[in-house]
């Protein structure tokens, strides 16, 4: 398994649905035939990633909120990544507003 392997699958779970990412048991131990240690491995390679583009991960068992629902990680999903729009948006205004004031770090 690769850092390109890893950022494969990430791109293509972001086609299908860029606001959530769910990686499951069967997707990774079955579908793609890694061991334990190779998801292991490969989930903490995908929490990093997906933390870095602003998306809040959560693992089997773990309680969040999204669309105003409380929602619980299946015992046959090992990650969930769900978007933090707030932190995209903050980004964004903040981008204007130093654009506009011609404010430069």
């Amino acid at each position: 398994m690769t850092t390109q392997f890893v950022e494969n699958l990430i791109n293509e779970k972001m086609i299908i649905n860029e606001n959530e990412i769910v990686f499951t048991f069967y997707e990774l131990r079955v579908k793609h035939n890694l061991s334990e240690e190779q998801v292991d491995k490969f989930l903490a390679l995908c929490k990093t990633r997906l933390e870095g583009l602003y998306y809040k991960v959560y693992f089997t068992g773990a309680k969040f909120t999204y669309k105003n629902a409380n929602r619980t990680v299946q015992d046959n999903e090992l990650m969930v990544a769900i978007k933090e729009k707030e932190n995209e948006e903050n980004e964004f205004n903040e981008a204007v507003f130093k654009r506009r004031y011609k404010i430069i770090k």
